[in-house]
């Protein structure tokens, strides 16, 4: 069995999966596996990877089965379903790793587990955003954050770790439990449980070209970093306030789960931040003025998490 498997979400990626593939297949530390479950595509991505498969017959595996996920936080809940090995990270299908991402990733989550033995461990790296022709746009993110960066009441308000900087060791990727409708994030929800869980370690390098192409799932999340504010603020205030009852839901919704579903195992302290953040959404404005205060340091200097804040407080609650 090998040590890691790479868990590749796939659908629609012709474009770009055999240059992800091929950086995969050429990382320096080699005993892993990659595991890709195609959701559908309708282009041929399912060629591709047939094709790879059947050149790296002891490398690739391909998971067929007959369950329609229509995003890929459904589609790498049922990656993780047939991972085996001690490790997991997870893997677009138009991004472009460096040679050695692999490699020191695994080492800082040895590291961290000596460190910390039995407990859940999440490793996450830099990414460095690049344009579709892989040329850089002059982002680095993830390098400079502090720890605090990464501490459950940051995290609940929003996630630094992206999914395809991550690796997870088996306690933890087996505790997360599985998937749920109300889970919109794959990434956040493995980093939230190992912020109350277990520990988090930053690797502060860039180890990933994160690509940009207009097609991305969720690169929009990314590049809202660095298009400059009044970008920011025309995009936020072209909205119509009502969408602010969903915008709402997909925040509020995967705390709650998580809140539910670990109930009887976080601690009286995580506890209450977790319940902080979700008085935040109360319908009581007094509620939501106090936790509202408990997170001014998280909120009210950063303009894009401030601006974000106005949400909370529109719409049907």
């Amino acid at each position: 069995m090998p040590a890691i498997d790479i868990l590749m979400a796939a659908y629609n990626g012709e474009r770009f999966i055999r240059e992800q593939i091929d950086s995969i297949l050429n990382q320096t530390f080699q005993d892993f596996r990659l595991v890709i479950r195609d959701d559908g595509s309708s282009d041929n991505t399912p060629a591709i990877i047939e094709e790879y498969a059947e050149k790296y017959p002891s490398k690739i595996k391909i998971i067929h089965d007959d369950v329609v996920c229509k995003g890929a936080t459904k589609n790498f809940f049922e990656l993780l379903k047939h991972a085996e090995a001690d490790y997991v990270m997870f893997s677009d299908q138009d991004d472009f790793w460096l040679p050695y991402k692999v490699q020191i990733t695994f080492d800082y989550m040895k590291n961290a587990e000596r460190e910390n033995p039995g407990k859940p461990v999440m490793v996450f790296t830099g990414l460095q955003v690049v344009d579709a022709e892989l040329k850089s746009l002059d982002t680095l993110m993830g390098i400079n954050f502090s720890e605090k960066r990464y501490c459950l009441k940051e995290l609940l308000a929003c996630n630094c770790a992206s999914g395809c900087t991550q690796m997870l060791n088996r306690t933890l990727y087996e505790g997360i439990g599985g998937y749920d409708e109300d889970i919109t994030l794959h990434d956040w929800w493995t980093t939230l449980y190992a912020a109350v869980f277990g520990v988090i370690v930053r690797v502060p390098m860039a180890l990933i070209l994160y690509r940009q192409h207009g097609g991305n799932a969720i690169g929009s999340t990314i590049m809202w970093h660095y298009i400059g504010i009044p970008a920011r603020l025309k995009q936020y205030f072209k909205h119509p306030f009502a969408e602010a009852s969903a915008v709402n839901y997909v925040r509020r919704a995967p705390i709650q789960l998580f809140r539910s579903r670990f109930l009887k195992s976080i601690s009286p302290e995580k506890l209450r931040e977790i319940d902080d953040y979700l008085d935040l959404f109360s319908k009581n404005i007094f509620k939501r003025f106090k936790s509202v205060m408990k997170f001014k340091d998280v909120y009210f200097f950063n303009l894009h998490k401030l601006i974000s804040l106005r949400l909370l407080f529109l719409g049907d609650k």
